[in-house]
């Protein structure tokens, strides 16, 4: 036989009858029980025809002494029965917690005192557990260690009530033979009491609140079973994953599990589904608590399924501003190179036509010198004309960037802005034109213009340092200069339109602009784009969709 200690008597080992038999206090007439003849007999002052010198009463050992000092002075009620349900012994702590004596159960059949010692709810559950450990006896089962526990309310002598946890099992002899059984109960009226506090929290709380133990419910509040269409008497005892959408099961296991464990301090959430089918979103927390004596989760969620609508309208109207802005782009890029055809096409033409007519005029007029130098300072406000109009038409649209491509049109724009600003812009970009989308190609244009604008205007440097990267999927454009930098909370703040603008742009394509300060000084701004900007496209183009 194992020498595991059984559940329902701590203090005993797989003890036989005859040691049990030992733990009776000599109190009041009652002499204990005893084995004669392999019979188990009462022996009982209050029970004349009993014989006390007919039984075969031995001496207590040392071993037996203490086995029944700690009968006698446990706070716990120890009790036990014979096969036939009789009472054989019981412990004195049944006069400090409930007021009756010893002699007033001693020999009694349990359905002789059951219904007066319990409330009737507590004599319904006794009855059953009763008949479920006789049932056990007379199957022969082998589980030497099973048990019984419940909680119960007890009717105390001064007409009062306590409630008790109690534990009942089968006492067996040496050979395993069962012989009686044993109880343990146990005050646990402040566990009520503090059980009956929390319910009160609970059931007030705007949250629903539930504790599983075992994967079962053993607790739910009133918020929780309105969530679940569920009374509390359908749901105790019913699987705790039943109401989580099946496509969240594992996904609210293993969020649950890492904030046991502390690996997780956020909540999570999933989908909740009432006993009707109404779906909503739930954010849950979860924690390891004692419950009854054994660990179980205590876990609280709140509906934020009004939340989640919000932050869905808001993400659709969030994709309609972008696709509207990319196309506000668009069409203004669009604008842009219209206006520098005409400013190339139409207007640079007429300016060829006026200064061939300058021209014309400055040699006829070789006779007048006044009207021949006025016609030369005409032919140089031409020209000026003709350079103002190209500049301008480049700097709304630059061919070379639609012709050449885009490091080409990087390292003419980095040339013309050292020479207005007198900033040293060297560039460093790969020999192989990189292959972009037109959609890509304008937007790190464009970001490159509005960083090297920032370190003209603000950073007081003396060199800007732009580079240029490409990989099969993504490009990249980092301008680094060398001036006095600038507060990163300053450009974060809303007013800051160069940023934003930038930032802006890149989303619209799928990228990504971050700033950072250098290890010396000054700052650097890099853009991350994608090679192929169409998937940016589709992905805003599908917010419209429902």
């Amino acid at each position: 036989m194992s020498s595991k200690v059984a559940p329902w008597a701590g203090f005993m080992e797989r003890q036989s009858w005859a040691r049990v038999s030992q733990l009776v206090p000599q109190v009041r007439g009652w002499a204990g029980v005893s084995q004669v003849g392999g019979s188990t007999t009462m022996k009982s002052g209050n029970r004349p025809q009993q014989e006390l010198a007919d039984q075969d009463i031995r001496p207590e050992s040392e071993a037996e002494k203490l086995y029944r000092l700690l009968a006698e002075n446990v706070a716990d009620i120890i009790c036990t029965l014979d096969l036939d349900l009789r009472v054989t012994y019981l412990s004195p702590s049944v006069t400090h917690l409930l007021g009756y004596t010893v002699e007033e159960a001693l020999g009694q059949r349990w359905d002789q005192w059951i219904d007066v010692a319990l409330t009737p709810a507590s004599a319904d559950i006794a009855t059953r557990v009763f008949r479920e450990m006789v049932a056990s006896v007379n199957q022969g089962q082998a589980d030497v260690f099973k048990s019984w526990t419940t909680e119960l309310e007890f009717n105390r002598a001064d007409g009062s009530t306590l409630w008790t946890e109690s534990k009942m099992g089968i006492l067996r002899s040496r050979d395993g033979e069962p012989v009686g059984y044993i109880g343990v109960v146990r005050d646990i009226a402040e566990r009520r009491r503090a059980q009956e506090l929390f319910k009160t929290l609970a059931n007030n709380s705007p949250n629903a609140v539930y504790i599983v133990q075992d994967g079962r419910f053993e607790f739910v509040n009133v918020q929780f079973q309105q969530h679940a269409g569920v009374d509390e008497r359908d749901l105790l005892g019913t699987d705790a994953s039943r109401f989580v959408l099946p496509e969240d099961r594992d996904m609210v296991r293993r969020m649950s599990l890492a904030m046991l464990k502390g690996e997780r301090s956020n909540p999570y959430e999933y989908r909740f589904v009432s006993h009707d089918g109404r779906t909503i979103w739930v954010m849950e927390r979860v924690a390891s608590i004692q419950h009854n004596g054994r660990q179980a989760t205590l876990a609280n969620f709140m509906d934020i399924t009004e939340r989640k609508r919000s932050e869905e309208v808001l993400r659709r109207s969030e994709s309609q501003l972008r696709l509207l802005s990319q196309r506000i782009i668009e069409v203004q890029e669009e604008e842009r190179a219209r206006i520098a055809r005409e400013l190339h096409d139409q207007l640079g033409q007429e300016l060829v036509a006026l200064k061939i007519e300058a021209v014309s005029l400055a040699e006829k007029l070789t006779d007048d010198a006044v009207l021949r130098e006025r016609a030369r300072a005409v032919l140089d406000l031409v020209e000026r004309l003709d350079s103002t109009s190209h500049r301008i038409a480049v700097s709304i649209r630059p061919e070379i960037l639609d012709e050449l491509g885009l490091v080409r049109a990087i390292q003419w724009y980095a040339e013309d802005f050292e020479r207005r600003s007198g900033i040293s812009c060297p560039v460093e970009a790969p020999v192989d034109e990189p292959a972009l989308s037109k959609q890509t190609a304008t937007c790190a244009y464009r970001i490159l213009q509005e960083a090297l604008t920032n370190v003209w205007k603000h950073s007081r440097a003396s060199q800007a340092k732009v580079k240029v990267t490409a990989t099969d999927r993504t490009v990249s454009i980092c301008v680094s200069d060398d001036g006095v930098g600038v507060d990163l909370k300053r450009l974060a703040d809303a007013s800051s339109l160069g940023l934003l603008g930038m930032r802006e742009r890149a989303s619209l394509v799928g990228g990504r602009v971050t700033i950072r300060r250098n290890r010396g000084r000054g700052l650097r701004v890099t853009a991350h784009l994608p090679v192929d900007a169409a998937h940016a496209e589709t992905t805003l183009g599908a917010g419209l969709g429902g």
